[in-house]
């Protein structure tokens, strides 16, 4: 029942973000074509859509379940990108990406990151991963590393049996089928800021590429796994030496706050920020706020 309840959270929010996202103004400048131009890798069983932005040192990002890379903050990665070469791609057979593999596990999507950055030929990067894309970049960093600088983990968890829910407010919201749109919308956010900010809509970004709802499925399955007991990164958190941000917004309803000082308690080398009066879209909802805390702690 946990892991059921936390990933039917995770698929409803992101059904309303691609829902909502697709209407109303922008309170965020979106990059024109000359910011990012799609280029393509071949990785076994599938081809890999990815963009960079800036130059200097690689930050390569993960995004979360059954979403494409053209769902990140678009400020975030304006100023991401003033210091660091930030790589965004879809996780094969989604998006703009290719897939023949019939399965898929958390540990199968780090390996692909890697083949992704020796295609790039890149040896050593900083990494980023926002939800369940924490979890990949808790692998590929347990596998690899040597092959990472620094490593950022946003509103995500360690997996195994130690996952905090949402409280049970929200997840009436959740499995209430008359549940408006906007009711789900706003566990993106805080009470107080949604009282502010009633159209929190316009906070997004625009998303124009497709939907694998039988990717998502094996999203699902691999999330499934990362949450049983056994599963996740949580015995081996202990092994990761490089420095670690572990980040997230106080009011998370989603993926709450604890599961961030959870995983900072694990490594010695973490530092962890909470972000005051802010929820699981802490990127939409304070970006300059997000990402200088990510360029402080890269630059440090």
């Amino acid at each position: 029942m946990k892991n059921s309840v936390f990933f039917s959270a995770t698929l409803l929010i992101i059904l309303i973000l691609s829902i909502m996202s697709t209407s109303g103004q922008k309170s965020n400048d979106e990059f024109s074509d000359k910011d990012g131009v799609v280029m393509y890798a071949d990785i076994p069983n599938a081809k890999i859509a990815y963009k960079t932005f800036g130059s200097g040192e690689p930050l390569i990002i993960c995004t979360g379940y059954s979403t494409n890379m053209d769902l990140w903050s678009t400020k975030a990665i304006e100023i991401l990108q003033t210091k660091y070469k930030v790589i965004v791609f879809d996780y094969r057979g989604m998006g703009l990406s290719t897939n023949t593999d019939s399965t898929l596990s958390i540990s199968s999507l780090a390996e692909d990151i890697n083949t992704l950055l020796s295609e790039l030929n890149i040896d050593k990067t900083h990494i980023l991963g926002w939800s369940m894309g924490g979890y990949v970049a808790q692998m590929f960093a347990i596998n690899y590393p040597g092959k990472v600088n620094k490593l950022v983990l946003y509103a995500t968890n360690c997996g195994d049996t130690l996952a905090v829910n949402p409280s049970q407010k929200v997840i009436n919201i959740l499995e209430n089928p008359a549940a408006t749109p906007m009711e789900r919308l706003s566990l993106l956010f805080p009470d107080d800021w949604l009282a502010a900010h009633p159209e929190p809509w316009t906070f997004l970004p625009d998303e124009t590429e497709p939907y694998n709802n039988e990717t998502i499925g094996m999203q699902y399955l691999a999330i499934q796994q990362w949450l049983t007991p056994g599963g996740g990164s949580a015995g081996r958190l202990n092994n990761l030496k490089m420095p670690v941000l572990a980040i997230c917004g106080d009011k998370d309803k989603v993926v709450p706050s604890q599961n961030s000082f959870v995983l900072a308690m694990a490594i010695s080398s973490s530092t962890l920020i909470k972000v005051q009066d802010s929820g699981h879209g802490l990127m939409y909802q304070k970006p300059e706020t997000f990402a200088n805390y990510v360029l402080t702690f890269l630059d440090q």
